[in-house]
């Protein structure tokens, strides 16, 4: 009787009563949680974007200079390119890259099953509807596109995970954006 009012542990067949049930609790739990994965994957992406798309804006608007955010959607050739986004300063106003202007946000690529299958940006400042794959912030941090004179844009970003979920980023005249997730 002493001995069993007093025991010294557990004993191997209860280690391995217990350690048996954790293996079929995660055995059992692995299909469900990676079905959450590409969703927090594409959600991931989305707020990545938003994220890097604000620091551009608060950049132009501290330096006092236009910043640029490209797109490059998933068809997007060269391939080693697809699927990514980088924001660089645009000193010279031209809307094109050149080698002396700073990468503020250098090439960033989406998550595994993620894709970028759309960003499409419309200005129409001018009357002249233009759509570009890229957007900008002037140093007041609004949306903008500088060729000659300022001309306003909006626009949106599109996400799709392995799901066929997709998030869609848009993008306002005022330089604020917003996530929303479609089917």
């Amino acid at each position: 009787m002493r001995h069993l009012s007093n025991p010294q542990g557990f004993s191997v067949i209860e280690l391995a009563v217990v350690v048996g049930i954790i293996v079929a609790l995660a055995v059992l739990s692995a299909p469900v949680m990676s079905g959450y994965t590409p969703s927090y994957n594409s959600k991931k992406a989305a707020r990545e974007i938003v994220s890097q798309m604000q620091l551009a804006r608060i950049h132009a608007i501290k330096n006092r200079v236009n910043t640029v955010v490209v797109f490059y959607p998933d068809d997007f050739s060269p391939a080693d390119q697809a699927n990514s986004f980088l924001i660089y300063e645009d000193t010279d106003s031209d809307w094109i890259q050149d080698s002396d202007e700073n990468v503020i946000v250098q090439r960033t690529y989406m998550p595994r099953n993620v894709n970028l299958i759309s960003a499409i940006f419309t200005s129409n400042g001018s009357g002249e509807v233009t759509e570009t794959s890229s957007c900008g912030f002037d140093s007041q941090g609004l949306a903008a596109r500088a060729t000659g004179s300022v001309v306003y844009v909006t626009g949106n970003v599109q996400l799709k995970n392995s799901k066929n979920q997709t998030r869609t980023i848009s993008l306002n005249p005022f330089g604020k954006t917003k996530i929303s997730m479609g089917s």
